[in-house]
């Protein structure tokens, strides 16, 4: 269940980064700024969990603030999406194009990762 929500709020926040200053112009670009936001989220959920292991998070339900405010902007990268005519599986494949950028330095970041890979963003 928290693998499935993850994967769904990289790409929910993916598309609020688009909205976020310097709109994107194309699909590519969201995907480019999708995957920025993707590794700020994996950044700031690292530093929230601290030495937590994966399975602890997973006890604790996955309710962080990094997700809450990922959601709170999902709909405006939605929004500039559509604008754009970049449909999901376009942007789905472009983001898995550039999963490789992604770093993490825990293995919750590392698991979160994963997840965005399997879930074929």
């Amino acid at each position: 269940m928290l693998q499935r929500t993850l994967v769904l709020l990289a790409l929910v926040l993916a598309l609020v980064l688009s909205a976020c200053g310097g709109e994107p112009k194309t699909c590519d670009d969201i995907a480019d700024v999708t995957i920025d936001l993707m590794q700020d989220l994996i950044d700031d959920v690292e530093k929230e969990v601290g030495d937590m292991s994966v399975e602890e998070l997973i006890a604790t339900g996955g309710d962080l603030p990094s997700v809450e405010k990922f959601e709170e902007e999902a709909a405006k990268i939605d929004e500039r999406a559509v604008e754009l005519e970049c449909s999901q599986a376009t942007i789905e494949s472009l983001v898995a194009d550039r999963v490789d950028r992604l770093e993490a330095n825990t293995p919750i970041g590392q698991f979160m990762i994963e997840a965005i890979r399997s879930g074929g963003l």
